[in-house]
């Protein structure tokens, strides 16, 4: 029998690298906060429909390995433009984590804020991007964030 496959690989989807952090939270004991920091730059349009699915496979397969408490989606160092798949890689964890709380936060940079924004407020929006209550220009500030929600969640 001659069996005609393709070798493939996640990496062939996309450019894009990535660096996964864990850091402990201060806030409550024995809970982790995974860093998740997508580097490089995301296709226009639809152009990027393979880094969407490339950065949300990459993302399941650290969550699924890692099992962090919250997550930071890192985006600071992503040349993004425009592509609606972006809101893809948004959902990460929904499938794992569907029935439990599950703090998330995003952190921006000039290289991808504008795009961001009209993603998740609309094109036309006068709104800026602090108003989703979860996207930040610093890590610091979105770490604050998921501390915060980790010590609401404690108490329910």
């Amino acid at each position: 029998m001659n069996l005609e496959t393709t070798r493939v690989r996640l990496e062939d989807l996309s450019q894009i690298d990535y660096e996964i952090h864990i850091g402990k939270s201060a806030a409550v004991e024995y809970r982790r906060v995974m860093i998740l920091k997508f580097i490089g730059s995301y296709g226009f349009g639809s152009g990027g429909n393979s880094d969407a699915t490339y950065m949300r496979a990459m993302g399941e397969a650290a969550l699924e390995a890692w099992d962090p408490d919250a997550l930071i989606l890192d985006l600071s160092d992503l040349d993004y433009e425009w592509g609606d798949m972006m809101d893809y890689v948004f959902d990460m964890g929904v499938d794992k984590y569907a029935d439990l709380p599950f703090p998330k936060a995003m952190v921006v940079s000039e290289r991808c804020e504008e795009a961001i924004r009209t993603l998740l407020l609309g094109l036309y929006s006068p709104k800026g991007i602090e108003e989703t209550g979860w996207v930040f220009r610093s890590l610091e500030d979105a770490w604050s964030y998921v501390e915060k929600k980790l010590v609401e969640y404690k108490s329910k």
